[in-house]
Formats: structure tokens, C-alpha cells, sequence
């Protein structure tokens, strides 16, 4: 599992947000494409998957299982750097980054599907979230029925307006909605707990 890389910092006027940019040319709206023909708001986009090695050999089974891995932190990356800024900025257009079936258990309640979603959302006062640490990892395709999945999991602080600043840790399984020219990740399941200790 990798470490998050601590990209973000806060900033001025110019935005809560301040990112390196090793992933873009350009500061984008909310997400990149790597083929660069058009970029799209509240997606995650990365080139497309590689195909599974031919040869069983031990070492292309190793060279596949990493590049797979490298692929899966590239993804989650990119996807915590849209997510927050989205759910901070644009929260009405934060569904587009779920599965039309998606489930989130927030605190122990479950909201399932997009109208569920949206609506609990907009119930949520304005936050700030502050990320701290990112790790990821691809998900066995025999636990998925190969259905390509990245595990990701992020933890930090967030200040929901008129409540206290929470410590949080967040859980989201990506799965890939491939084609032959990219690949798009949706959230097929999200799990947010508060991680605060009790004063004692």
C-alpha cells in the first residue's frame, strides 16, 4: 500500500487548494484525460488498462501484478484529488462520481443509489476537508468477478460549518468502466466514519 504524498497545502484567496502539478499540463476544472482530446467535470480518467500477460511465468505475473498496482495508485490519486475538491466546492455534482447502484455508509447509515445519495448530500453543511494520508491497492479480480477494483482509503480532519473540526477515515472501492481508449472509475462503495477518540 502506498502512502499519500502530502500535495495539497492551504492557500489563499486563490483557493483552499493548492496542488503540485505532476499530473497536468494545466489546472483542470475537477479531472485530467490522458488523451488529452477532452476533459471531462467529474470524472476520473486514466489510460486505458493493461492487458493481462500471456505467459504464467512467475516473473510476468510480478510485472503484471505492478504495473497493475501503479495503475491503481495513479487512479486514486487522481480520484482524492477530485473527490474532496468536489464535495468541498460542487457538492451537487458529487453523485457523477458513483455508480448508479452505489452504497454509502455514513456513521453506520446506509444511502443507496443516486436520488438517496443526492439528497443526503445536500443535507450536509458546507465542509472543508483536510487529507493526510492516502493508501491504496487493487482488489483480486476473484474477489471482484474480475471486475477490475481499486481499494482506496484516505484519513485527515474535515469541519463541517457550525460543527466541530472530526479527525475521519473514509474507504472507497473504484471499479473501472474501461474502453478501448481510457478508463473511467466510479464509486461502487464508500464507508465514512468519524475517527474522534472520546475525552476522557
Amino acid at each position: 500500500m502506498r502512502r499519500f504524498r502530502r500535495d495539497w497545502s492551504h492557500g489563499g484567496d486563490s483557493g483552499r487548494y493548492q496542488r503540485r502539478r505532476e499530473y497536468f499540463d494545466e489546472e483542470p476544472e475537477t479531472s485530467y484525460s490522458c488523451s488529452r482530446e477532452r476533459r471531462t467535470r467529474e470524472e476520473v480518467v486514466t489510460p486505458p488498462l493493461p492487458e493481462q500477460a500471456a505467459s504464467g511465468s512467475l516473473m510476468a505475473t510480478s510485472v503484471d501484478f505492478k504495473t497493475h498496482v501503479d495503475q491503481a495508485c495513479r487512479a486514486a490519486e487522481e480520484f482524492v484529488n477530485i473527490y474532496y475538491e468536489t464535495m468541498d466546492k460542487r457538492r451537487r455534482a458529487l453523485t457523477r462520481l458513483y455508480l448508479d447502484k452505489a452504497t454509502l455508509i455514513w456513521n453506520g447509515n446506509v444511502v443507496t443509489g443516486l436520488e438517496a445519495l443526492t439528497n443526503f448530500f445536500e443535507m450536509l453543511p458546507s465542509s472543508e476537508f483536510q487529507v493526510n494520508m492516502l493508501d491504496c491497492q487493487p482488489v483480486h479480480e476473484q474477489a471482484t468477478q474480475a471486475q477490475t477494483t481499486v481499494l482506496v482509503v484516505t484519513s485527515g480532519t474535515v469541519k463541517f460549518d457550525g460543527n466541530k473540526q472530526h479527525y475521519f477515515n473514509q474507504n472507497f472501492l473504484l471499479t473501472a468502466q474501461s474502453t478501448p481508449t481510457n478508463t473511467v472509475w466510479k464509486i461502487a462503495s464508500d464507508c465514512f466514519r468519524f475517527q474522534d477518540w472520546a475525552s476522557s
